[in-house]
């Protein structure tokens, strides 16, 4: 099942870097803004590893959707991953973009994933949950104080008094 899985997965990062691999923007536009500094920042990772910089950005982006649907029904690992994705989106933008527009690029690249993050953390709440339920076991508490100690046993009377002991004369 996993060799299967695997095999599935390859042919769709080949299949998605194939089509993105012509269509590489030119960073105009509102999308271009951010897209293109992403693109820009895989490629030049992508020189120093053995993977094309299509199949990276592949990945990447298949990476976003999985956190974007996983999180919109509600799986926490999914959440974390999209989390993780917005993340690392704002730092490859602050990093590729040129110096003049740099604050302004990762500002609409927060907000575009702000926007997208409402249906990402769907139902996502920071309210504790209290829960009302007595507990099904009830030890039952006893005041009741007890002492067990042994006491040594008598002495026989006679001579047998420590040396220390004297009666008291009058």
């Amino acid at each position: 099942m996993l060799d299967v899985a695997d095999d599935i997965a390859s042919a769709a990062l080949k299949g998605l870097s194939a089509v993105l691999a012509s269509g590489v923007g030119d960073g105009s536009g509102l999308w271009g803004t951010v897209d293109h500094p992403i693109r820009v920042f895989l490629a030049d990772q992508a020189a120093h590893l053995p993977v094309a910089p299509a199949a990276l950005y592949a990945f990447w982006q298949l990476t976003g959707l999985i956190g974007l649907v996983g999180g919109f029904f509600g799986n926490a690992g999914a959440r974390i991953a999209w989390l993780l994705f917005g993340i690392g989106s704002l730092a490859m933008i602050w990093s590729a973009t040129p110096a003049g527009g740099r604050a302004a690029a990762t500002g609409l690249a927060a907000l575009m994933w702000a926007l997208a993050s409402i249906f990402a953390l769907r139902g996502l709440s920071l309210r504790p949950i209290v829960h009302n339920h007595p507990p099904q076991f009830q030890p039952q508490f006893s005041p009741a104080l007890h002492l067990h100690a042994t006491l040594p046993a008598p002495t026989p009377p006679g001579d047998d008094a420590p040396d220390n002991v004297h009666a008291l004369q009058r």
